[in-house]
């Protein structure tokens, strides 16, 4: 045989006065259930661990713990526990807040006792039934058509890393969504594309707007339709992507033989007399090799620029290309030799003019670089 309990229902409030005429008021219904209240939130948390409490009544604003934040202890601890939110401070946010958070019920100070006797009576008579618990590796679209195909009117609190979402069904229809300052059927299915996430739902609860009229099954095929063209659209930007590191590798292995034969080049170039040291650099400016550390990065300017003044003065004068400069300068003599995007730079022994390397060398490149594209 079952010995039957008194339910219990709990109010929290730091306003003394309100919990004594609360208490006052609300003896009517002692044999219904049995009235406890606390003033600030720690004595609510003591008195949930010392009684099975079946509804709360809270305010937001106390000194210690707010009312939001203890309907989510509530929630976590003690979820067969129905909270009901009363402030005297209401915005759509902490109603949205609230709600997001689990709340049974919302309500506005000032409000009627009897106001409050109703929703204590109807919380006490509706049982929560079912399980509470967690289910894994379940996707949004199947919690949302557990919740359709059940014809519930619930508010369902969705998660997803640090964004967060309300759906609200009436008699198993999706009546309105909103994430951050979106609303309707476009929150809904950014929602339904999240891949993983938390979820809390919330039975009873009215929503505060209509925005959505389609049928649920046309919202979630459309959703699904859209999770797909993302998830081709991801998979062709993948495929872009890879295709694109592939051509990189390609390159460098293509830069770093040409590079490799410049290196050869000018060891070669190196057993014609006269040649004391050499560079190649391509038509950006870049060092590609050199055989000596005499030269630094701006010594790779100088064919460009050398050789950008000679063809403009080689327009000038009878539209004719240079094919190499000769610099001198006191004793040191150097010459520099284009082959189609890449210069030539070399320093010369003294002595030794730049019309003997540049004959000698000349036939050795042009033989040796026709053997790769530059």
């Amino acid at each position: 045989m079952s010995i039957k309990t008194t339910k219990k229902v709990l109010v929290v409030d730091d306003e003394e006065t309100l919990t004594w005429s609360m208490t006052k008021t609300l003896t009517k219904d002692k044999d219904k259930y049995e009235l406890i209240t606390a003033n600030t939130g720690r004595e609510a948390l003591q008195a949930l661990q010392k009684h099975h409490i079946d509804v709360v009544i809270t305010d937001i604003r106390m000194p210690d713990i707010n009312g939001l934040d203890l309907l989510s202890k509530i929630r976590e601890k003690y979820p067969w526990i129905k909270v009901i939110i009363m402030t005297a401070f209401g915005s759509s946010e902490v109603q949205k807040e609230a709600t997001r958070r689990g709340s049974y019920y919302y309500i506005e100070k000032p409000f009627e006792i009897s106001d409050i006797r109703a929703l204590i009576l109807k919380a006490l008579e509706e049982k929560r039934g079912g399980f509470v618990g967690q289910i894994l590796d379940l996707q949004l679209v199947d919690i949302i058509q557990m919740c359709c195909l059940g014809r519930f009117t619930t508010s369902l609190a969705v998660s997803s890393g640090d964004e967060e979402g309300l759906i609200y069904f009436r008699n198993g229809e999706i009546i309105h969504a909103e994430m951050g300052d979106l609303e309707g059927a476009e929150a809904l299915y950014i929602m339904l594309g999240w891949k993983e996430g938390r979820f809390a739902s919330q039975k009873g609860v009215t929503t505060p707007k209509e925005t959505i009229s389609d049928r649920w099954e046309r919202l979630l095929l459309e959703g699904m339709k859209r999770i797909d063209e993302d998830a081709i659209e991801e998979k062709r930007e993948s495929s872009i992507l890879l295709e694109e590191v592939e051509r990189a590798f390609e390159d460098l292995g293509k830069e770093m033989e040409m590079q490799e034969s410049l290196e050869k080049l000018l060891k070669m170039l190196n057993s014609i007399d006269g040649y004391k040291r050499g560079m190649w650099v391509d038509n950006k400016g870049r060092m590609l090799t050199i055989d000596d550390q005499f030269f630094d990065t701006g010594d790779a300017l100088i064919p460009l620029l050398t050789f950008t003044m000679a063809t403009s003065l080689g327009n000038t004068i009878g539209n004719s290309q240079p094919l190499r400069i000769n610099l001198v300068y006191k004793n040191a003599q150097s010459i520099i030799m284009k082959f189609d995007q890449l210069f030539l730079v070399v320093i010369l022994q003294e002595r030794t003019t730049a019309d003997e390397f540049y004959s000698s060398a000349r036939k050795i490149l042009e033989r040796r670089l026709s053997k790769f594209s530059v």
